[in-house]
């Protein structure tokens, strides 16, 4: 490795890998680590030939650029042979510059950051998330995402759903030792609620798919993969908006049972963090918020950048 490059470095090389790709304010809250320092690697990593930066406009603020740091093939051979990643880079890393999902992307990315910030608020909470990005698995295809589920409908072989979370995470309180599994969907507005056929970007027939997962115990496949049991899962929808928000909440309410369904929105999870008391459950948005960790364990925890 050249001279230029310092251990800390390592760190940065596997977050952008990990997420796929990151902003600077992202990777601050990841490392962190000061703005200054964290502009100043990146520059040098760019240099060397690590890592790749494009300016894209994008963000919560109108306007507002930032540039969008991915890895670069000779990224993903150090750490290949630093035995930090698996094969499945090639997958997670292609196209990432041309992607119509960027700003999803990033916000999956901010939901991932404020779990990382639980656990460093509350040691006794630990986290383990897995999405399509990855390297956690090892000997994952580089042909399909790592999360991809595939079962039949009712037993049914000739009736088949495919679907991919935009991430999957377990919550561990060390303490009493328990459990909770989680799926994670990311809403930008952009999917039709409902339809008068059945798609698969029909949000409705999204959350019949995780009603499918539930009653089949497709979800079962986690307890291997985290080593820990579990009794059912929560499904996580954080949405852009109030508006969009209200509108699913009351989607999830028609189509019980829906009750391991919990929604919040994005400013809500920025302003006050994802374990505060932020979430809708069952889309029941006539009832006080609550938080997946429960009212003992609840506490606001923003991310700082």
């Amino acid at each position: 490795m050249s001279g230029k490059i310092i251990k800390g470095d390592i760190d940065i090389l596997y977050h952008i890998t990990e997420y796929k790709f990151l902003t600077v304010k992202q990777l601050v809250a990841l490392s962190q680590r000061s703005t200054q320092v964290i502009r100043r690697r990146v520059r040098t990593l760019v240099d060397e030939g690590f890592i790749a930066s494009y300016e894209r406009g994008l963000g919560r603020g109108a306007g507002r650029r930032e540039n969008i740091i991915v890895a670069t093939e000779k990224c993903l051979k150090q750490l290949g042979d630093e035995g930090l990643i698996s094969d499945h880079a090639t997958y997670v890393t292609d196209n990432t510059r041309e992607s119509i999902f960027l700003d999803h992307d990033l916000l999956v990315n901010w939901f991932l950051i404020h779990l990382v910030q639980i656990n460093r608020k509350e040691p006794r909470l630990k986290i383990r998330h897995l999405t399509t990005s990855s390297h956690s698995l090892k000997g994952g295809s580089a042909e399909q995402p790592l999360l991809m589920e595939r079962f039949a409908v009712d037993g049914s072989p000739d009736e088949t759903i495919t679907m991919i979370p935009d991430g999957v995470f377990v919550i561990t309180d060390e303490e009493p030792e328990k459990s909770l599994l989680f799926f994670l969907e990311v809403d930008m507005g952009t999917e039709t609620l409902q339809s008068t056929k059945q798609t698969a970007g029909d949000v409705r027939q999204k959350i019949i798919n995780y009603q499918n997962l539930f009653r089949e115990n497709h979800y079962k496949r986690y307890e291997k993969i985290f080593n820990a049991h579990f009794s059912g899962f929560r499904l996580l929808f954080l949405v852009n908006t109030l508006v969009r928000m209200k509108a699913l909440s009351d989607l999830v309410q028609q189509m019980p049972p829906s009750d391991f369904i919990w929604v919040t929105d994005q400013e809500q999870m920025f302003s006050n963090g994802l374990s505060a008391e932020i979430w809708t459950r069952g889309g029941r948005t006539d009832r006080k918020t609550e938080s997946i960790l429960g009212t003992k364990l609840a506490f606001e925890c923003k991310v700082p950048y």
